[in-house]
């Protein structure tokens, strides 16, 4: 599932779908994002910049970012997962309209 976003819509993104044997979702554009792993995505990123050294190069992000995957709090994704049913409903309430997720 993406958002029809540029930056998921380039060949190399199609290529990995395809090498990896994953179907895409229909998903409107422009629809209300209640994507959690956007979440989780941040939580990454904000343990990366908190290390003393940054990575220098692709290869060090990617193995940063696995040791940092292992360190997250399941407290944390399961919360995500659960607040899920909040996100429709107010989704729902506000007919498609931002959220304050």
């Amino acid at each position: 599932m993406d958002d029809n976003a540029r930056p998921h819509q380039t060949l190399a993104v199609e290529e990995l779908l395809e090498s990896e044997d994953i179907t895409r979702m229909d998903w409107p554009a422009y629809s209300p994002d209640l994507n959690p792993i956007k979440h989780v995505w941040d939580a990454l990123g904000r343990r990366i910049a908190a290390r003393l050294h940054h990575p220098e190069n692709t290869q060090q992000l990617k193995q940063m970012l696995i040791e940092e995957w292992v360190l997250l709090p399941q407290e944390m994704l399961h919360q995500l997962v659960l607040s899920m049913r909040r996100r429709c409903e107010a989704t729902i309430a506000v007919r498609g309209g931002h959220i304050p997720y």
